[in-house]
């Protein structure tokens, strides 16, 4: 089988992280990649000038650009080259604002392989090439449409699909006998709350005789949702037109995935302190208005420390994992519950009457949290230690409650361990600075 040639051009100042690029590719037997690299963004932008690129990997870090300016740049001197971010920025807005930007991917560095990073490229080459082909003449359409790239379709202006290509078929569900006993029809692919949308782009359609391509969601037969890159053109010389649709499921499951990473924790699939922080923030705001008290628990585990030196790092996350069950067991349904770091987690309490209602809340959380568990084949049993802090009793500033309540946890590692302690003033004058042995 003939190899395909793709010339990659890789904009990033980390050299080792070029050197691992290099050895993901060169690890395909069916593709050769020829890499061109350059450690700046002047130097990347000189490149496009004077060569022609398949694909570009692009690192938001550069010493001489800011962020997403670096694609910016990238697209006003070459608005056609595929572009792939590829980088160590963890952070779901500036994810999702490069994907608005036409980048094809957004690939975090520590997170991918060669299978991943390979397909991502090839994904992004395809999809120029695909996009170039549906403009130009009749006879490379014809090649496209047989090359299973993308799905094609010919439809009329009331939206009814008299032709489609396999990879249509194949994505929507339908047979060829079903699309010509005249069963397919667009509005019947969407999802009643894309209806106007599609609504709005055939009067653009009617308009101007095309449809710039968006996304949208579309049903299959079974009732199944996927995401697909839709738009269309009229054909010269008559009202009917030709769409076409790519695939973009796995990218935008990718950009759910870059969402939640971005505000859970990965180990425990809970709340992580960024996501934390704005439910304490919405919850605060609902019991000033509900003139309801708040509670704020910090707690960790009693000489987690031990478990790690004694039975791994494995058995470690595995009681971590475990508390994260109980805890969200002993709670009700309007509270929240999250790993800040380490074996320390936090509990929010929300709507409470009085200080009672945590007392009761947080011995439940100690009876949940003593039962004897298995952790790496053995039986084990451990204690935790609580901190609280009550909105707005406290302070109604989330900074002040969350430092409050850090200082009643190390209050109560003081005293011994296993209880929890609320937060007073008097116990704040006699607590040094938390230490990272508990």
């Amino acid at each position: 089988m003939k190899k395909s040639n793709l010339h990659v051009l890789v904009i990033e100042d980390n050299i080792d992280d070029v050197v691992l690029v290099r050895a993901m590719l060169n690890r395909r037997q069916d593709t050769v990649f020829t890499v061109v690299h350059a450690q700046r963004l002047a130097e990347g932008l000189q490149c496009l000038r004077e060569q022609t690129f398949d694909v570009v990997l692009l690192d938001l870090g550069l010493p001489d650009s800011k962020g997403i300016d670096a694609v910016k740049d990238i697209r006003q001197e070459c608005p056609e080259v595929p572009l792939i971010v590829l980088t160590g920025v963890d952070d779901e807005e500036v994810a999702v604002r490069t994907l608005q930007m036409d980048v094809q991917d957004y690939l975090i560095k520590g997170q991918i392989d060669s299978k991943l990073l390979v397909r991502s490229i090839r994904y992004a080459w395809e999809r120029k090439r695909a996009l170039e082909a549906l403009r130009t003449s009749e006879s490379r359409f014809r090649r496209l449409s047989e090359s299973g790239v993308m799905g094609i379709a010919h439809f009329n202006l009331k939206g009814e699909i008299s032709d489609a290509n396999d990879t249509l078929l194949s994505m929507i569900g339908y047979s060829r006998e079903e699309l010509e006993e005249g069963l397919v029809r667009w509005d019947r692919l969407l999802p009643p709350e894309w209806l106007p949308h599609m609504l709005k782009v055939a009067k653009a359609y009617t308009a101007t005789g095309r449809i710039a391509p968006y996304e949208t969601e579309y049903l299959c037969r079974d009732g199944a949702r996927s995401w697909g890159l839709f738009g269309a053109a009229r054909i010269e010389g008559t009202a009917d037109g030709i769409a076409f649709v790519v695939d973009i499921t796995r990218r935008k499951k990718l950009e759910e995935e870059i969402r939640h990473m971005a505000y859970h924790d990965g180990l425990t699939g809970l709340p992580n302190r960024r996501l934390f922080q704005e439910l304490i923030r919405f919850e605060l705001e609902e019991a000033h208005r509900n003139r309801k008290k708040a509670g704020l628990i910090f707690l960790d585990i009693d000489r987690f420390k031990g478990v790690n030196d004694t039975l791994g790092h494995e058995a470690g996350d595995e009681l971590l994992k475990t508390v994260a069950v109980r805890l969200k067991s002993a709670i009700r349904k309007a509270d929240a519950v999250a790993r800040i770091g380490g074996d320390e987690f936090s509990v929010l309490l929300a709507g409470i009457a009085s200080p009672e209602g945590i007392t009761e809340i947080a011995r439940k959380i100690q009876v949940a949290l003593g039962e004897k568990c298995v952790i790496a084949g053995r039986d084990c049993h451990f204690t935790t230690s609580m901190g609280i802090s009550i909105y707005p009793d406290d302070s109604d500033d989330i900074n002040t409650l969350l430092r409050y309540a850090d200082i009643a946890l190390y209050r109560a590692k003081n005293r011994g361990r296993n209880m929890f302690e609320f937060y007073n003033p008097d116990i704040a004058a006699n607590c040094l600075p938390r230490i990272s042995s508990h």
